[in-house]
C-alpha cells in the first residue's frame, strides 16, 4: 500500500453513528484503513488543519474560524491513513464521498447517501457545513494532514 491519504469523520458522523457504514464503502472499494485515531480536538490542532480555507473565505466569511472552533473544539472526530493499491486514492476517496454540498452530491456518494445538512442551511444559520467528513484534495495534503494529526 504505497498510496495513502487521509480522512476525518467529523463530530456529525460520529453522532448519527454512521462510523461503520462509512468505512464499509470504502473497504468494498478495496481501500484499507492503515491507522485510525480517536481525537478529541483542541483549538490549535483544528485552527492548523483548516488554515488554508480560513485564509481563503476571510473576507467572504470573516467569522469562519469562529464556525470552525463551534463545530470542533472539545468534540471527538476519528482520523484515518487509508491505502490503496492505486495513485489515485485522492480522487477515488473524494469520489467516494460525494460533492463539499451535500445537496449536489450523488446520491450514492457518502454525502449523498448519509448527509443531511446543506451549504444553504448552514449559510442561513452562521455555521459550518456539517457533512460528515473531510478528505484531503491533493497527495501533498494528505501528507500534510496526516502528520498534523498523527503526530
Amino acid at each position: 500500500m504505497d498510496h495513502t491519504t487521509f480522512i476525518m469523520l467529523k463530530p456529525d458522523a460520529l453522532e448519527a453513528h454512521l462510523e461503520n457504514k462509512i468505512l464499509d464503502i470504502f473497504r468494498e472499494e478495496g481501500i484499507t484503513v492503515l491507522r485510525k485515531k480517536t481525537v478529541v480536538v483542541d483549538e490549535k490542532l483544528i485552527l492548523k488543519h483548516y488554515e488554508e480555507v480560513i485564509e481563503r473565505l476571510k473576507d467572504r466569511v470573516p467569522d469562519f474560524s469562529s464556525r470552525v472552533k463551534n463545530e470542533f473544539v472539545d468534540k471527538t472526530v476519528k482520523i484515518f491513513e487509508l491505502g490503496y493499491h492505486h495513485h489515485d486514492i485522492v480522487e477515488k476517496v473524494r469520489t467516494l464521498i460525494g460533492a463539499t454540498d451535500p445537496a449536489k452530491a450523488d446520491p450514492n456518494s457518502i454525502r449523498g447517501k448519509y448527509a443531511t445538512d446543506t451549504m444553504e442551511k448552514s449559510v442561513l444559520e452562521g455555521r459550518m457545513l456539517r457533512n460528515l467528513i473531510h478528505a484531503s484534495d491533493s497527495d501533498e495534503n494528505a501528507k500534510k494532514e496526516l502528520k498534523l494529526w498523527f503526530k
